[in-house]
């Protein structure tokens, strides 16, 4: 009979070794060089001074953003306004300010057509047929010529001059140059085009202190915005290029010679008007013409009475010319 179980010798640990599960292989020994996992992997992660520029930045980007919305958000509101409001100031007045500015207003209705006319065929002949506030091809040609430090080869037109004068400074930087392009869009398409002529033939300036036809009819020629004739607009063609130099003559008239060595350039402002200005206006098909492009209609001269005739002569004005001061 064989023996029991219970009576083979002890084996220690034997029934658990023989149980117990293999031990893992050792690990196999990794080659000297194995190359990347393929693929985009985990980024290091940035140093917090790095997101917190980023968010610095993208604040700035906003404020400008929201900056330059809430600027035309307020330039169209003002352009709105000019509807039925005469700007009594404008930055381009406040620049030049020093002594009290002579500023008085005259609708146009009232102003000689000769005046009108010749405006419009020196300073910007596209107006009365052009959509846009101005011609974008021209503008950047003007760009182009800036860049390369040559001459503007057309310059500003009505439009572009007036918001100008109404909102920016009189410096030549690119900036302006921009700024005034994209108001002077906003402009003629918010309040119209003899709304803008308007408005440009108010605030223009035509002496060192002296803004707008009203004033510089009645004291260079000492008559009505409504009488001026031919020669008085071409005259004060002249006068634009360089107003702080005109001065009234003792009997009437514009005396452009400062008595310095560039009076010798202002002093042929007049003649070269008086030559170029009959040219200009022949060649878009006289006064009548641009009148009619315009829509506008009969002579000043004939209108009733009625607000901002300017057919009385401003007491500033009286004052300025009884003083002898120019």
């Amino acid at each position: 009979m064989g023996a029991d179980w219970s009576s083979a010798p002890y084996s220690g640990d034997a029934w658990y070794e023989e149980y117990s599960p293999p031990a893992a292989p050792p690990p196999a020994a990794s080659p000297p060089w194995s190359p990347p996992p393929s693929g985009p992997g985990p980024l290091p992660p940035q140093p917090r001074h790095r997101r917190s520029e980023w968010r610095r930045v993208r604040r700035i980007i906003l404020f400008a953003v929201l900056g330059i919305l809430g600027l035309d958000v307020a330039a169209e509101g003002y352009f709105v306004s000019l509807r039925w409001a005469n700007p009594p100031v404008t930055a381009f007045m406040l620049w030049n300010s020093g002594k009290p500015n002579l500023h008085d207003y005259v609708a146009l209705e009232y102003v000689s057509r000769y005046m009108i006319a010749a405006t419009i065929a020196h300073e910007d002949a596209q107006l009365p047929t052009r959509f846009t506030g101005l011609d974008w091809d021209q503008w950047w040609d003007r760009v182009l010529a800036w860049s390369n430090d040559k001459k503007d080869p057309y310059g500003s037109p009505i439009p572009e001059q007036l918001s100008k004068n109404l909102l920016l400074y009189p410096s030549q930087d690119p900036l302006r140059k921009t700024l005034d392009a994209v108001l002077a869009e906003e402009l003629i398409h918010t309040i119209g085009k003899q709304r803008v002529l308007e408005l440009y033939l108010n605030e223009a300036q035509f002496g060192p202190h002296i803004y707008g036809v009203c004033d510089a009819a009645w004291y260079y020629f000492g008559e009505p915005p409504d009488h001026m004739s031919l020669d008085d607009a071409y005259q004060l063609m002249g006068v634009l290029p360089s107003p702080i130099h005109a001065h009234r003559l003792p009997g009437g008239g514009i005396d452009m010679n400062p008595a310095t060595y560039d009076g010798r350039v202002e002093n042929y402002l007049i003649p070269g008007a008086r030559r170029w200005v009959p040219i200009e206006l022949a060649r878009n098909g006289g006064w009548q013409k641009l009148m009619q492009e315009m829509g506008i209609t009969g002579q000043a001269h004939n209108e009733p009475d009625g607000p901002d005739s300017c057919r009385t002569m401003p007491r500033d004005i009286r004052e300025l010319i009884a003083s002898g001061r120019s």
